[in-house]
């Protein structure tokens, strides 16, 4: 019980706020809950040995969880830069200097093949948490601000008016914004996002994670656009920003949720 306390406080201490976390806890439960949908049966028996009866819907935001505590086994901690990758304006993703950590994409390619290439040599425990990773990393892929600038580190140094609140943009992309546009519950949101016909899953589920990665730069280029050409030193944002950014927002949360379910099928096929 000791132990759990000092880590928690620890994790409250180490917080570093220009790392904020995608999405927020719904969003991510989201992604999961409508990738659940569209698992194999044989990558749902899988996936639900593997945690032990309990869903990836549970385990969403496992990795925000656990990211900043120093006591993590296996040094954990360590995985902080995996949330993310940063694009200048004017730059890519390949043009950027790579951070020597890793970046959500590397991270995923990483977990994705030692899944798919190395699973018999991972032990149990391995095999969970890179599981938990793959989960909440796909959401995070698709986040705008987490393919936000490095300049202003994910949109955490480009502040912003909420509803004459003071904030930034990393953190209306958070749960302010999913919560903003609508007050419905992570199942509620995956029951009305979740209406895609066959066709559009399959041509959706096409691609890299570095081509996924690139549609969300593409995305937060978009949303600066929208922000920079405010005349306003603190651009206001409220109702008419939440009605422009809505369709994109579940648009990301949908094609999250179905590229998800790609990746766990093609593991655990």
């Amino acid at each position: 019980m000791k132990r759990i306390v000092i880590s928690l406080v620890c994790i409250l201490m180490l917080f570093d706020p220009t790392q904020a976390f995608a999405w927020g806890a719904k969003g991510h439960d989201i992604v999961a809950a409508i990738a659940e949908e569209h698992l194999t049966p044989k990558a749902k028996r899988k996936i639900k040995k593997l945690l032990d009866g309990r869903s990836i819907v549970y385990y969403s935001s496992w990795m925000d969880n656990i990211q900043n505590s120093p006591y993590w086994e296996d040094g954990y901690y360590k995985t902080k830069t995996w949330h993310y990758a940063n694009v200048d304006k004017g730059h890519t993703y390949d043009t950027m200097q790579k951070n020597e950590n890793g970046d959500v994409v590397t991270s995923l390619e990483f977990l994705t093949g030692q899944m798919t290439e190395n699973y018999a040599a991972l032990t149990d425990s391995m095999r969970v948490d890179y599981l938990k990773m793959i989960v909440h990393l796909v959401g995070d892929l698709h986040c705008p601000m987490h393919a936000g600038r490095l300049s202003d580190r994910g949109g955490n140094g480009t502040k912003v008016m909420w509803f004459r609140s003071e904030t930034n943009l990393h953190s209306i992309w958070d749960s302010r914004m999913i919560d903003s546009a609508r007050k419905w519950s992570y199942t509620e949101w995956c029951e009305q996002l979740d209406i895609a016909d066959r066709k559009y899953r399959k041509e959706i589920m096409n691609g890299t994670y570095q081509d996924w990665f690139t549609e969300t730069v593409e995305e937060a280029a978009k949303i600066y656009d929208y922000v920079e050409s405010s005349s306003e030193i603190i651009p206001e944002l409220s109702y008419q920003f939440v009605y422009d950014f809505s369709p994109l927002l579940e648009e990301q949360l949908l094609n999250a949720g179905y590229r998800l379910a790609y990746v766990l099928n093609t593991i655990f096929k």
